[in-house]
Order: structure tokens, then C-alpha cells, then sequence
């Protein structure tokens, strides 16, 4: 998978606040961000790692990276992928 430098440093910028404030010990970005044309109508598709399960602080982290990069999300855990995508999703994933 092609890398995007700016979101990439974008999601390293905001990995101290993530960690504090919601337990996010790993986040990265895959699949159609990259591989389709991307307008401010696109969502990112975003992969975090989590030190415990946030309940319905979950939606606050979406909303709150939402606000921080500009664009709407889609924002899942590794536990959460389908099995049968498992795999490729997170082999072609770019972490912060």
C-alpha cells in the first residue's frame, strides 16, 4: 500500500492525546484512502489498537479524530474486521 506522508505525520501528531485520552497504544489508516480518489465525502478507514475496550467512548475517539484531521472517519479494532479480510487489511495497514 502507497504511504500518505501528511496523514500519516497527522496521526503521529495526535498519538500523545490518543494515548491519554482514550488508551489508543497503536493507530494507522488502510485501504480506500489510498487506493480510490479521496474528497472531503470519503471516509478514511482508521485501525487503533486499544489498552482496554471504550464502550461508548468509542464514538468519542471517532468524533474526536474526525474534528482533528477535517474528513469523516470509519474507525474500527483489529477484533473487529471480518476474518476473511483480517489478513490483508492488516498487512497493507500504515501505522503512525
Amino acid at each position: 500500500m502507497k504511504q500518505n506522508p501528511t496523514l500519516r505525520a497527522a496521526l503521529h501528531r495526535l498519538k500523545p492525546q490518543l494515548r491519554d485520552k482514550f488508551g489508543v497504544t497503536r493507530i494507522g489508516y488502510f485501504d480506500f484512502y489510498i487506493d480510490h480518489h479521496h474528497n472531503q465525502h470519503c471516509e478514511l478507514n482508521i485501525l487503533v489498537e486499544l489498552e482496554k475496550p471504550l464502550g461508548w467512548d468509542f464514538f468519542s475517539l471517532k468524533e474526536f479524530l474526525e474534528r482533528r484531521l477535517g474528513m469523516s472517519i470509519d474507525i474500527c479494532t483489529p477484533n473487529a474486521l471480518r476474518p476473511a479480510l483480517r489478513d490483508e487489511i492488516l498487512s497493507q495497514a500504515v501505522y503512525a
